[in-house]
């Protein structure tokens, strides 16, 4: 999983004196500010079309089986949901400018599972939308850090019945787009409840 943090969040740290490479003593104390368990990469990089806006790009590992198209999950669900927990509660503190589908996922799957207790979950459909693409820009940037700014729709079947289509902007934004309950001679159409 790609998160770009504030650069704010290297306080106190070597990397934030001298804005070079981020050394492993640095890349555990932002597993441990960031609650991520392993932080296998981080590094500075620029965003800004125009003006500079540097950033700081984390490739985590967040420990939990690939959600696949047309697969279905029964364990590791409520790693999912945590790690859902962790990046909103970074998004509430301000250190997170972007985040990438896998983030996306996770912050999904949380905001499902307030709605309804999850046993089963398989992934049905995953859009990105690009709104800022700074690659043409900033040669040296890659994946996160040349599309930073995206809209994700993620469509998941719950429980073998019900399926929830949840929009989630690389901000942090989530909210459930659609929720249809099961039934086999149509489309029944759920009012929804909440959003994040």
């Amino acid at each position: 999983m790609e998160i770009l943090l504030d650069i704010d969040i290297c306080e106190g740290l070597l990397c934030d004196e001298t804005w070079d490479v981020v050394s492993d003593d640095d890349r555990n104390e932002l597993a441990k500010r960031t609650e991520l368990d392993v932080i296998h990469d981080a590094q500075y990089v620029n965003i800004g079309p125009g003006a500079d806006l540097i950033v700081l790009l984390l490739v985590a590992d967040i420990g939990l089986r690939a959600l696949k198209l047309g697969a279905e999950i029964n364990d590791g669900i409520d790693g999912w949901i945590g790690v859902g927990k962790k990046l909103r509660k970074l998004f509430q503190r301000k250190k997170i400018v972007s985040i990438d589908i896998d983030g996306a996922a996770s912050m999904a799957i949380e905001l499902i599972a307030r709605e309804v207790n999850i046993d089963l979950l398989e992934k049905l459909d995953e859009t990105t939308i690009n709104l800022v693409d700074v690659s043409g820009m900033i040669t040296i940037n890659s994946t996160l850090s040349a599309k930073p700014h995206n809209y994700y729709i993620l469509t998941y079947r719950v429980n073998g019945e019900d399926v929830y289509v949840v929009g989630v902007t690389s901000r942090g934004k989530a909210e459930i787009i659609k929720h249809f309950g099961f039934n086999p001679y149509g489309i029944r159409d759920i009012k929804l409840k909440k959003t994040l």
